[in-house]
């Protein structure tokens, strides 16, 4: 039988991660859900009416108050991964991926129904709740039942079902957009956390996280479940290994021990790394993009917003589709490059983009500034967008990994809202100049990750804390170089490969 710890992807792991990934699917509908009908819902460019006791438009004159509105997603996603860590130690992260997408059945109702921007800015915290939680426990939890072979492409699905997410939205708004049909595109979340609670129970907890509960013969059958066809012994025996030396050390911590460095390993420049990694990701502008895409292609289309749907909400659609399939790209190379590189060309792209979009505005261009908003957001898919979400998972122990992947996902929301909030008042403010703020940003991008962000494609968790947990330190040299786990056991004696079918 094969060593497990070789294996790649099973079906077994496929099929969780895809339900892992209705989650992913369902943040990515919300937080592109007001792009498209924007203009309808804030400026009422269909004209006021009611149909019963609902209006046909929300009525938000101030663009700060609208900013407000988009960006509050993001403040109820940091409730939701703050909240969700408790209830992960508690109970698992099979619970918190199947209970907090009710949620959004929660959201979906107040939004469908909403006849306020009180009951409106609600129902966005509610579905952000549902995101915040789902995408704190489900990048974990994905990288506990993979090897590090497999983490590659399932991580790198969650961030594809994330922007399928985005595109089924924008393409169903296209013909939901105009009032009262806006009302269906939001209560359709629902649904999906419907199905999501529905079937998630068929999922197997993380086996990691059931050793560390002491529950072996659980964490056995689940580990079996997800290597089937290999021999789990190994694999299994490392996991109780790691899970006794580190609770010889300490128990699990919390976000506060972290941030003050109240650890066993000296986990600061793991905490730099993860804390910069998914401020960059905000600051790179991609949500400037994803909320309000419409609204930077529509002032060089100057396309009359009433008539739905206008070549600025097509071009979102597409722009969306675009991303979609250069997600599937970033999959690929994730496969063959490393996450320095990727993230160096991802930043480094996005920038030259920032540049090119500016001088397309000023000039007055229009296919310019709309080919490198498709650019743009195309690239951000093949680094930027998933790479961040895992590095909590690749580069921290065992015991703090749910307290720094919180500091990372706290991070990443707050700043989300603040994109969303500033963005409206800021394009007003700069107009064609507003891309530099960001190619700025991405600049400072490439320097942060070529000086201090470690490779941790294809490493062994445990190989990659004992390296870098000596402090702040600069990556470059062959010091910091680790093997990868295939390289690792190559020197194994080989083992027959099971003509089973359920490796992929």
């Amino acid at each position: 039988m094969i060593d497990s710890r070789t294996v790649g992807i099973t079906k077994y792991q496929a099929f969780c991660t895809f339900l892992a990934a209705i989650g992913s699917f369902n943040f990515g509908w919300n937080i592109g859900s007001v792009n498209i009908p924007g203009d309808v819902l804030q400026n009422c460019v269909t004209g006021r009416k009611y149909y019963g006791p609902f209006p046909s438009c929300i009525d938000v004159s101030s663009g700060t108050v609208w900013g407000i509105i988009v960006g509050c997603y993001a403040l109820g996603a940091l409730f939701g991964a703050v909240v969700s860590n408790v209830f992960i130690d508690r109970k698992g992260y099979k619970f918190v991926l199947t209970w907090f997408a009710l949620c959004n059945v929660a959201g979906a109702l107040l939004l469908s129904l909403t006849t306020s921007v009180a009951q409106f800015i609600i129902g966005r915290i509610f579905v952000g709740i549902a995101a915040g939680a789902a995408n704190n426990a489900l990048s974990t939890y994905v990288s506990d039942m993979t090897t590090p072979r497999g983490r590659n492409v399932l991580g790198g699905g969650v961030q594809f079902a994330c922007n399928l997410g985005i595109m089924l939205d924008n393409a169903i708004a296209l013909g939901l957009a105009p009032a009262p049909r806006w009302r269906i595109l939001f209560a359709l979340t629902g649904v999906f956390g419907l199905i999501n609670f529905v079937l998630f129970p068929f999922a197997s907890e993380s086996p990691k996280w059931l050793v560390s509960k002491g529950r072996y013969d659980e964490a056995r059958e689940s580990l079996s479940k997800f290597r089937k066809g290999a021999d789990i012994e190994a694999e299994f025996n490392d996991m109780v290994q790691a899970d006794k030396a580190n609770k010889e050390r300490t128990e699990d911590v919390n976000v506060f021990q972290v941030i003050r460095g109240k650890t066993p390993d000296n986990l600061r420049h793991q905490l730099m790394c993860v804390s910069a990694l998914m401020f960059f990701q905000q600051l790179c502008g991609i949500n400037a993009v994803i909320f309000y895409s419409t609204s930077i292609i529509n002032k060089s289309t100057k396309s009359d917003p009433a008539d739905i749907p206008t070549l600025a909400q097509i071009l979102t659609f597409v722009i969306s589709l675009v991303a979609l399939v250069f997600t599937f790209f970033g999959m690929v190379l994730g496969a063959y490059f490393g996450r320095r590189t990727l993230l160096v060309f991802s930043h480094g792209t996005m920038a030259i983009f920032s540049a090119i979009m500016v001088a397309g505005s000023v000039k007055d261009i229009t296919g310019l500034v709309v080919t490198m908003v498709f650019l743009f957001n195309a690239f951000f898919n093949l680094g930027v967008g998933p790479i961040p979400w895992a590095t909590a998972g690749e580069m921290t122990p065992r015991y703090a990994m749910t307290a720094m992947s919180g500091i990372g996902t706290g991070i990443g929301y707050i700043f989300t809202f603040v994109i969303g909030v500033i963005f409206p008042p800021m394009q007003a403010a700069w107009g064609n100049y507003t891309f530099f703020f960001f190619m700025a940003w991405n600049i400072a991008a490439v320097t942060f990750v070529f000086l201090f962000v470690p490779e941790t494609k294809d490493r062994r968790i445990e190989d990659t804390v004992k390296v870098h947990s000596c402090g702040i330190h600069m990556v470059l040299g062959k010091k910091w170089q680790l093997k990868s786990a295939n390289e690792k056991t190559a020197d194994m004696p080989s083992a027959v490969n099971p003509a089973s079918s359920d490796f992929v």
